[in-house]
């Protein structure tokens, strides 16, 4: 399957296309609301990014910024343009493009511009899964161990990359 395609920042426009692979992709309880990720596109509209393939978003990637070192679930509501952590919320791939590279893709992009565009940053932070937790492995985020965050029956992992 032919994985090449353009990553680029999301516009206002596409996020309701990012919304439909965010219910796809995860558990109701888990999901952001639509009005969630147009207040990331709207706040931290450089760290909302899709892998487009022939025009359509196959996957995508958004974060915001926080005051604190550790993922939280006030990161999950609050931007702090001036936080020097940046919190991954979301890395979603439509089902059929899963396991083809695009999230890697997507995570190892996303670090280049973090470290273009948030000079200020001293971390990249996010929560996963522990069957997910190889894919952020290979992109080079350590896992710190479990998450205080709670969304859903399972439990969250946190896993960071210091860039400073």
């Amino acid at each position: 399957m032919q994985t090449e395609g353009e990553i680029r920042t999301l516009s206002r426009g596409e996020v309701s296309a990012a919304w439909a692979l965010e219910v796809a992709g995860y558990p109701a309880e888990e999901a952001a609301s639509l009005a969630k990720l147009e207040y990331r596109q709207r706040v931290a509209g450089e760290l909302f990014l899709g892998h487009f393939i022939n025009g359509k978003l196959v996957g995508y990637i958004c974060a915001t910024r926080s005051i604190v070192d550790h993922y939280t679930m006030r990161c999950l509501e609050d931007h702090d343009p001036e936080g020097t952590t940046v919190c991954i919320h979301s890395v979603c791939v439509d089902q059929a493009w899963r396991h083809c590279g695009i999230a890697l893709s997507l995570l190892r992009h996303f670090l280049e511009v973090v470290a273009c565009s948030c000079p200020t940053a001293r971390r990249v932070s996010l929560i996963s899964h522990q069957h997910i937790l190889p894919l952020y492995a290979k992109a080079g985020f350590t896992m710190i161990g479990p998450s205080s965050v709670t969304c859903g029956p399972d439990t969250w992992y946190e896993c960071a990359i210091d860039l400073t």
